[in-house]
């Protein structure tokens, strides 16, 4: 399978955004198309990608997708990294379905690309490949993101969807609203699996924390956190509040990643 389907996204149904905002509708999709580039064919596979760029944002001047986010590893980086790159893309509801390769000719088309469809391919499987792709349902989502930001990506092990969701809207979702007020950070996000989910599919709950600058990662949650809990959880103590986090759900994996291209809508 090549890497055409993270460009053409709306064209297969297709992660911290651009065009995120708090008031969204109640089923508000992105899909996540994980992308791995070929050894030594990192300058070919930006060459191709700044290409594309066009594309996607002619996409999203014609209302087809909400935004296309571009996001590169940072750790793990490298052949233990399960994407080099991630490619999402925002949906006001439910992702598109399927294109033809005729309205997907005509896309490229109408956003000014004059290779062809097979050349494209050509070109997308001679520099990469992809890993994987995914249809994710937003639950909560607080903030924007920018070109710049960094991604905190934590895989979560849930039990009680419903009751974890809970959770995180009373206690962290005011939390994470007082950052983006005081600039600490620029948004966060809590994210469910659509497609594919099962007993085989061990990540299927997320939140998705994006933080504005390097060291904003490391001081969010440094000495002064525990002042800005009580300030916002005043009846609830931190280690209570930690307790409580910790029976609904067990962090599995936690990646970082950096935001290298947004595209939305031109005002």
């Amino acid at each position: 399978m090549s890497i055409r389907h993270l460009f053409w996204g709306t064209a297969f149904t297709a992660v911290l955004s651009v065009t995120l905002v708090a008031q969204q509708a109640p089923e508000h999709f992105y899909t996540v198309a994980c992308v791995k580039v070929k050894p030594e064919k990192s300058a070919a596979f930006d060459a191709l990608v700044a290409d594309l760029h066009k594309y996607e944002q002619s996409r999203v001047d014609s209302g087809a997708v909400l935004a296309v986010v571009e996001t590169r590893a940072v750790s793990p980086a490298g052949s233990a990294a399960q994407c080099d790159y991630d490619f999402v893309t925002f949906y006001s509801g439910f992702p598109a379905a399927p294109m033809s390769k005729d309205e997907t000719t005509a896309a490229l088309q109408k956003a000014g690309i004059s290779t062809s469809l097979e050349e494209l391919r050509q070109k997308e499987d001679a520099v990469g490949y992809l890993a994987s792709y995914s249809i994710v349902e937003q639950a909560i989502q607080v903030g924007t993101a920018k070109k710049g930001d960094f991604i905190v990506l934590n895989d979560m092990k849930v039990t009680d969807t419903g009751a974890w969701i809970a959770n995180e809207r009373k206690l962290w979702q005011p939390i994470f609203e007082d950052g983006v007020k005081d600039g600490s950070m620029d948004g966060w996000g809590v994210d469910v699996s659509f497609m594919p989910r099962g007993v085989k599919d061990s990540y299927t709950t997320y939140t998705v924390d994006i933080y504005p600058s390097w060291q904003a990662v490391y001081t969010f949650f440094g000495p002064s956190f525990p002042d800005r809990w009580k300030k916002i959880n005043p009846g609830v103590p931190m280690d209570q509040g930690m307790d409580q986090e910790h029976k609904v759900d067990t962090i599995e994996r936690t990646i970082l990643s950096r935001v290298v291209f947004v595209t939305q809508a031109r005002k």
